[in-house]
């Protein structure tokens, strides 16, 4: 890596989900996400040290060409809202009709407000055994533990307003050594686990410096989904999986056809679970115009598809007037043919120069 991060910036480390395996730095893909001081930070200072010698400033690698802008605010902060009492004249009722919105939310309400009720009653589920743990992590696709030995501690006590901040991901909390030794994870220590690429990012929350609103950010920036929206925010994460190839869907999100086209590209991303990652890229947003660019599309030409081979910039541009999970298939099915005859081919040539 390139990078540099100072001392107090916490540290996301890549490890791969398994059991007892302590987290592994230095690898190719290890990496220290920054937190606090992200803006400024592009996709081409995230590249192995065989992208970087290629010289970004003139090249038009795709992975040079993503913009270098800081992500955004992680997470919206869920503020309860109070609407003013007017009137007391059946003050009975309206302590009932309170009691009521408070349990199971109410209809046509606030849904910041529920929201953020509903997080602060019932995140993080506590996990007090391997089974649970194992069972919470499996059943979401990105899922968020806080390993502490005092539940009660002031960075326990971020954690849950971390949790309360991002209602859409699951977070648990767990004390118990049989669980932290089973993820071979250390005191005070938050662990994202995602199974698109079967990986996992550590956080180490003893550094003074990390709350709630820096986790948060942690969280937004490491979060890979089976379809992930790129954006400033997710490119980090994105750079940073163990998958190689990658599929994106050029696309329109404010057209009408766009839900139609978004549950046909996540049911075939389906199919590829741990073997390419699925990137929606919005066109609507300035900052991926120079991506557009790059695979030489016009707005004429949307929606599209473009896969990409990360390790040496392999890519192919597929346009199409709709999108079907076959075509997605045959697709994805020709160009890992095409890369893996290229591999083979790369590994003969030795052979044949040895007779």
């Amino acid at each position: 890596m390139s990078s540099t991060v100072g001392e107090d910036t916490p540290r996301a480390v890549l490890v791969q989900l398994s059991k007892a395996v302590p987290a592994q730095q230095g690898g190719a893909f290890s990496s220290q996400a920054v937190i606090s001081g992200a803006e400024g930070f592009g996709l081409g200072q995230l590249l192995p040290s065989h992208h970087l010698r290629r010289g970004c400033e003139s090249s038009r690698q795709l992975t040079c060409l993503w913009p270098r802008r800081g992500p955004e605010q992680g997470g919206m902060a869920r503020k309860r809202q109070a609407g003013t009492v007017a009137t007391f004249v059946f003050p009975f009722l309206l302590v009932i009709l309170l009691t009521r919105c408070s349990r199971a939310g109410c209809a046509g309400g606030d849904d910041s407000a529920s929201h953020s009720t509903a997080s602060t009653t019932e995140k993080p589920v506590l996990l007090n055994n391997i089974e649970d743990a194992e069972a919470f992590v499996s059943g979401a696709e990105v899922a968020v533990i806080g390993f502490f030995q005092e539940p009660q501690s002031p960075e326990a006590e971020q954690f849950r307003l971390a949790a309360g901040q991002i209602p859409e991901v699951p977070f648990g909390l767990s004390s118990s050594a049989a669980v932290l030794s089973h993820y071979g994870a250390s005191a005070n220590t938050v662990a994202l686990f995602r199974t698109v690429d079967n990986d996992r990012r550590d956080l180490d929350m003893n550094n003074r410096d990390v709350d709630a609103k820096k986790l948060t950010r942690f969280v937004r920036m490491n979060e890979l989904r089976l379809v992930t929206e790129y954006n400033p925010v997710t490119a980090i994460g994105v750079m940073q999986s163990s998958l190689e190839f990658n599929l994106l869907l050029i696309t329109d999100k404010m057209s009408p056809k766009h839900p139609e086209r978004m549950r046909k590209f996540r049911a075939a991303a389906e199919l590829y679970k741990g073997k390419i990652l699925f990137v929606l890229l919005d066109t609507n947003l300035k900052s991926n115009e120079r991506v557009v660019s790059y695979f030489q599309l016009k707005k004429s030409q949307l929606p599209a598809l473009a896969v990409f081979h990360t390790p040496d910039d392999e890519h192919d541009v597929l346009t199409l007037d709709e999108i079907s999970i076959e075509r997605v298939q045959d697709f994805c099915n020709r160009f890992l043919q095409r890369m893996q005859k290229k591999e083979d081919k790369s590994e003969e040539k030795p052979l044949n120069e040895e007779l």
